[in-house]
C-alpha cells in the first residue's frame, strides 16, 4: 500500500498491544480508581497479560454503602457501592453474601457477612469463599454469627493460620476460631460485665480495647492439636489513666507496630467532633504502671481509616491517588433527616439504591497537623465499613 507521496506504509506499523509492560506499568500507576485498573486490564488479552506480571499497586480502603438490603427486595440485590476518596461505583455481591449484613473485612475484597444463623467469608470481586464453622467443637461453644457486630482477622483469609475473631452486639465476650473447615468451633471468653468497644490484631496478638476506663486487654492464644485456636486467659494491661479523659467510645488499630485507640469527641469550640489518636508506651514503671496513653501528634507515612466495622493505619507511599499522609479518613452515621440537605462545603454526595444518602467533607482542623475527612452517612438501615479492594 503506497501513501499519497509514494512512500509505502508498513503493514507492521506499532500497536497499542505492542507498548511494553514498563510503559503499561506508568500509565496504571497514574490510575486512581480501582474500577478504570480493571478497565486498562480488560482492553485486550496482551494488556490483561501484562497487568498480571507487574507489581501490584497499593490499594487504600474504600467505603463500603448500602451493607444490607432486604433479602426479599429483588430490585435492591446484587450489588452494592464503593466509594473511595477519588470516586464512586458499583461492585457486584456474590449470591453467597447478597443480602446480609457485613461485619467484617480484610485486604483484596474479602468480608464477613451475615444473617440469621449463616455466616460467610466471601471475596466480592472473585466470589471466592473461605469456610469458617458456626457449630461447635467438645468443650467450645456455639456462637450465633447472627449476633456478632464485628469480625477481624489475623491475616489473610486464605491462610491456613488466619485466626478469626470477633465481638457480639452486646460487646460482653471476644470469640475466636479458625478458618477452614467444619470441624473447628469457636471459644470465647468472657469480659464479666465489661464493655468491649474494638478489637484489633497487633503484631500478631489480640487486644480489646474496653469502655469507659479505656482499659486494654491482652489475650493468650494456643492453637490445639487439630489447629483450633482457643484463648487459655486475659489480663488487663497496668496502663496509667490520661489526665483528661473523655467517656466516648474509641477505636482500636495497630500504629508503628503498637497498639493504638482514637477517640472521636467534641474537641472543637465550634461543637465539631474530631479524632485524638493515642498510642500505648511503657511508662517506666511511673506510679506503679507499665504503660500510658500518649497522644500521637503525627502519623509519619501513614493514613488512619476509621468505620463501624474495620479500621486500619495505611503506609501512604507516592504513588496512593487522592490519599494523604497525616490524614484520617472516618465513616459515620447521623439520624435521617426529613429533608436531605448536603452542607455547602460538601466535596461530593452519593445516593445509595436503597435511597440512604452520604456525602463526604472535610473538617475543620484543630491546628495540631492532622486532618480528617468525614464520610456521612444520613439514615437509620445500615452501618459503615472500609473494605479493600483488590490490587488491580
Amino acid at each position: 500500500m503506497s501513501t499519497s507521496d509514494g512512500s509505502s506504509q508498513s503493514s507492521s506499523s506499532p500497536q497499542w498491544s505492542d507498548l511494553p509492560d514498563d510503559l503499561l506499568g506508568m500509565v496504571r500507576l497514574r490510575l486512581a480508581s480501582p474500577h478504570d485498573r480493571v478497565r486498562l486490564a480488560a482492553v485486550c488479552k496482551v494488556w490483561r497479560a501484562a497487568m498480571s506480571r507487574l507489581p501490584a499497586p497499593p490499594t487504600v480502603p474504600l467505603l463500603l454503602l448500602s451493607q444490607c438490603e432486604a433479602p426479599t427486595t429483588e430490585q435492591l440485590r446484587g450489588t452494592k457501592r464503593l466509594c473511595g476518596p477519588d470516586d464512586s461505583w458499583d461492585v457486584r455481591v456474590p449470591d453467597k453474601a447478597d443480602g446480609k449484613w457485613f461485619v467484617g473485612s480484610h485486604e483484596g475484597g474479602w468480608v464477613a457477612a451475615v444473617y440469621s444463623s449463616t455466616l460467610v467469608i466471601v471475596n466480592l470481586f472473585s466470589d471466592a469463599e473461605v469456610e469458617v464453622s458456626a457449630t461447635c467443637s467438645p468443650n467450645l461453644q456455639y456462637i450465633d454469627p447472627a449476633r456478632l457486630r464485628k469480625i477481624i482477622f489475623s491475616e489473610d483469609p486464605t491462610s491456613s493460620s488466619c485466626i478469626v475473631a470477633a465481638i457480639p452486639h452486646r460487646w460482653s465476650y471476644v470469640a475466636v476460631c479458625k478458618i477452614g473447615g467444619h470441624k473447628n468451633g469457636w471459644t470465647k471468653e468472657e469480659m464479666h460485665g465489661e464493655i468491649i468497644m474494638d478489637i484489633a490484631f497487633c503484631n500478631g496478638e489480640l487486644y480489646a480495647l474496653m469502655y469507659p476506663n479505656e482499659e486494654l486487654a491482652k489475650f493468650e492464644i494456643d492453637i490445639k492439636v487439630d489447629g483450633t485456636p482457643i484463648i487459655t486467659s486475659n489480663h488487663t494491661m497496668a496502663i496509667k489513666r490520661r489526665d483528661r479523659y473523655e467517656n466516648y467510645p474509641g477505636y482500636l488499630i495497630e500504629l508503628h507496630g503498637k497498639p493504638s485507640m482514637a477517640i472521636l469527641h467534641v474537641w472543637l469550640p465550634n461543637r465539631e467532633p474530631f479524632f485524638k489518636v493515642f498510642a500505648l508506651v511503657d511508662a517506666g514503671n511511673h506510679e506503679g504502671y507499665m504503660y500510658k496513653w500518649v497522644e500521637v501528634m503525627s502519623f509519619g507515612d501513614h493514613a488512619l481509616f476509621f468505620g463501624l466495622n474495620s479500621s486500619k493505619a495505611v503506609h501512604v507511599t507516592d504513588i496512593h491517588h487522592g490519599v494523604k499522609r497525616n490524614h484520617i479518613y472516618y465513616s459515620t452515621k447521623k439520624e435521617r433527616w426529613p429533608k436531605i440537605k448536603v452542607p455547602d462545603d460538601a466535596l461530593y454526595s452519593v445516593i445509595t439504591n436503597d435511597d440512604e444518602h452520604m456525602y463526604c467533607r472535610k473538617n475543620e482542623s484543630i491546628g495540631d497537623g492532622v486532618e480528617s475527612t468525614g464520610y456521612y452517612m444520613v439514615g437509620y438501615k445500615n452501618s459503615l465499613m472500609w473494605i479493600y479492594p483488590p490490587c488491580v
